[in-house]
């Protein structure tokens, strides 16, 4: 399948929505540690969720993405705003990192290449990521029980563990394991097992103020309930089926209006509802994405504004 024809075209082509809605909730928790102007990569940067944020914090981004559509458009929304985001079309394959990064990010792009060509990639980009900085990857994992969807079939190149193995040596802060149930433009709501993985190349020199939260608990939210209730929903609706969480890790951050690529707003809020094995996740009160846990939800938090006991 041509790249023209993937689902994500049509959000891509449209200037009036975001395909992948907003940035990460990592990427938000990590900008943070960041030193003011960092260099960072965005490889796969789809139309700039992530690219968008950092540059609008102040950083130097280079963004390599495939897409025509997408370069189009996050070159657009970085002109309207005088944002410095280099952006690079052309293949992950055909990629040559020439710069020394404080952060490299790869969100659902790795695992269209095969193993043989993001290892040694990686590799490239361990040497060149400077003392203290990040490497972030999000990639779908085709299991028995979530095998990977019709509408996101890729090379499928990512096995659990394979960050791991690869990051041994530098400070592993995430590498959380999850089934979600999304959807987007043009394609109905599907589920698929998610790695995001989170390494921090060990500094001995300079402290790191970071605070790991776990945030599992004993609850519970049927699972017929779980299954009824509709992507889209806003959180009014869904507390009207019944659903009461208890427990909600809610962040605010600066970012863009998600019914606008072209207006910012400094409301962009994530809450994360979380029923022990499950989760709902709401952007700006709408529900965007379902979970199903394999392993703790965490939330990671600078230590000098979360209080320890």
């Amino acid at each position: 399948m041509s790249n023209s024809q993937r689902f994500w075209e049509k959000g891509y082509s449209d200037a009036k929505v975001w395909t992948m809605g907003g940035p990460s909730v990592e990427v938000f928790e990590i900008e943070q540690f960041l030193p003011r102007n960092s260099t960072l990569i965005d490889i796969g940067c789809g139309e700039g969720r992530n690219a968008l944020f950092l540059a609008l914090r102040g950083h130097k981004v280079t963004a390599l993405e495939l897409s025509s559509s997408a370069v189009k458009k996050l070159r657009s929304t970085a002109d309207r705003y005088s944002l410095n985001i280099d952006v690079i079309e052309g293949r992950i394959e055909d990629f040559v990192p020439d710069e020394n990064y404080d952060l490299a990010l790869a969100h659902s792009s790795l695992h269209f290449v095969t193993k043989e060509v993001w290892i040694p990639l990686l590799r490239e980009m361990r040497q060149r990521t400077k003392p203290g900085g990040f490497h972030n990857f999000t990639s779908i994992i085709g299991i028995p029980r979530y095998p990977v969807p019709h509408e996101c079939r890729h090379a499928n190149s990512f096995d659990r563990g394979d960050l791991d193995s690869q990051y041994a040596d530098w400070q592993i802060l995430r590498s959380d394991f999850y089934a979600k149930w999304d959807s987007h433009p043009g394609i109905p709501t599907h589920v698929h097992a998610v790695e995001k993985f989170l390494s921090r190349k060990a500094n001995s020199v300079e402290g790191f103020g970071l605070t790991k939260v776990d945030l599992s608990n004993s609850d519970s939210l049927p699972l017929i309930l779980f299954d009824s209730i509709p992507l889209g929903a806003d959180a009014t609706a869904v507390k009207s089926m019944g659903v009461r969480p208890r427990h909600v890790n809610r962040i605010e951050m600066p970012g863009w209006n998600m019914t606008s690529p072209t207006e910012l707003t400094g409301n962009y809020v994530v809450e994360d509802w979380i029923f022990g094995k499950h989760g709902l996740q709401f952007t700006q009160s709408i529900l965007t994405g379902k979970y199903e846990y394999f392993t703790s939800p965490v939330s990671l938090r600078n230590s000098s504004n979360y209080p320890t006991e």
